[in-house]
């Protein structure tokens, strides 16, 4: 209940940010721990005061996939080089300054002070690798759209398993889809026949199919005709995560 009056406090403070950054929350100097303290994880990227570019479009695309994920907080700090510098101290505190920016810190709530943990864009800064980076270091689940949490975690015990274990956990798939909602129907079908193929021609199809998704959604195709293959591409996704996951382990 606290969270949500926290929340409504935001949106009616604050009602441009949300309309243009979905769900991307401001904060600054006065804000920063009365905020972050209230949720497991917190995900922050010191900026300029205005930001733009890919590396924030990425941000937002993220904070939007994340908008209903309760454990997690999606935020932006806007600092200013210029008049009363606001938020350079924040900034400072965390290892961020215009010549890093913009820079991402993970916070994971604790008994005594948050852990911190930065983000190492090397390998990319896009809102795929902050997801990753996300799950990987607080087991939040982050679901894209038309993902399914019960089927999910399937989909990463079937990568582990045997191809004859396999077989057992696709028919705990067949179980749960009779019980979804109309609206997850589809999705249950994508989840099943992404499995029976892995069963049928191996691990392989993982990478295969993602080419083949891709092409056909940067073709020409309907709204839901795109719809559809985004799904497929997105449940595809935690086939993809749980096979690292799996391969990284051994």
């Amino acid at each position: 209940m606290q969270r949500c009056l926290l929340f409504l406090c935001l949106v009616f403070a604050a009602p441009s940010v949300y309309e243009a950054t979905g769900g991307l929350v401001e904060l600054d100097e006065i804000s920063f721990d009365k905020i972050t303290s209230k949720f497991k994880a917190s995900l922050v990227k010191f900026d300029v005061a205005y930001p733009y570019g890919e590396k924030h479009e990425a941000f937002t695309t993220f904070a939007k996939e994340a908008k209903d994920v309760d454990d997690l907080l999606v935020a932006d700090v806007g600092v200013k080089d210029y008049g009363e510098k606001d938020n350079e101290g924040l900034a400072k505190k965390y290892g961020a300054h215009k010549d890093n920016f913009p820079a991402v810190r993970l916070f994971i709530s604790g008994k005594a002070e948050p852990k911190m943990i930065s983000f190492d864009e090397s390998k990319g800064f896009t809102a795929d690798a902050l997801r990753k980076f996300v799950i990987e270091n607080t087991g939040v689940y982050i679901s894209l759209p038309g993902c399914v949490k019960e089927l999910d975690k399937l989909a990463g015990k079937f990568m582990k398993a045997s191809k004859e274990e396999k077989k057992n956990v696709v028919k705990e798939v067949e179980k749960i889809q009779k019980g979804l909602e109309s609206k997850n129907e589809f999705s249950g079908k994508v989840y099943k026949t992404i499995m029976d193929k892995i069963i049928e021609t191996g691990d392989d199809f993982i990478n295969t199919e993602q080419q083949r998704l891709k092409k056909l959604l940067d073709g020409k195709i309907s709204e839901e005709k795109k719809k559809q293959l985004q799904i497929r591409s997105n449940i595809l996704q935690s086939f993809h995560y749980a096979a690292k996951k799996h391969s990284d382990e051994l």
